[in-house]
């Protein structure tokens, strides 16, 4: 059985092709693909990563056009509006360690698999390994995007000073990405 995404981050990416109605996505997305994105998006239900991915990488082509800098604001933006939603569940104010934590408890709402991998380096630094099953289709685009949302996470949280850079890139034949994040109180 494939794996699978929530809604409340799947529909991101429907939006996302809803507004640029002027975009051929039939170059990039499959009729079965854009027959998904007409239909609405129930936040508690699972869609496929599969399909998932493949909207991400036309998204990335299309409205992106391609910019790795912009899939990371991207990232950034929807912690936001995760944000929101979750901030009771998720946000630990002046401790962005704990923030991760939670957020690693709580992943298994929005993903149907193991995510992400955290290894704490030291009160303020984290290595975060993600999953392979992660953008295989666009893994440079799409852990951008994880990279500015992590980023954007630990702010959110009260650090300051945020650094967040791949040690590792799946992309360049390594065989997992990893993200550093390191910050100060």
């Amino acid at each position: 059985m494939g794996k699978h995404i929530r809604g409340s981050i799947f529909a991101d990416y429907v939006d996302m092709i809803r507004k640029n109605k002027s975009v051929d996505w039939s170059k990039h997305i499959s009729p079965g693909d854009l027959e998904l994105t007409k239909q609405i998006i129930l936040p508690g239900s699972w869609y496929p990563l599969e399909v998932f991915s493949r909207l991400g990488e036309a998204i990335f082509r299309e409205v992106g056009k391609g910019n790795l800098e912009a899939a990371r604001l991207w990232g950034r933006v929807s912690v936001d509006r995760l944000s929101k939603l979750y901030s009771i569940a998720v946000l630990v104010k002046g401790s962005p360690l704990k923030t991760l934590e939670k957020f690693k408890k709580i992943s298994h709402l929005f993903f149907d698999f193991e995510g992400f991998e955290f290894t704490v380096r030291g009160d303020n630094h984290v290595s975060i390994k993600i999953s392979p099953e992660f953008g295989r289709l666009a893994a440079a685009a799409y852990t951008h995007q994880i990279l500015g949302s992590f980023q954007r996470l630990v702010e959110l949280a009260g650090a300051q000073r945020v650094k967040a850079e791949f040690s590792a890139k799946s992309w360049e034949g390594r065989p997992q990405t990893v993200i550093e994040l390191s910050w100060q109180a």
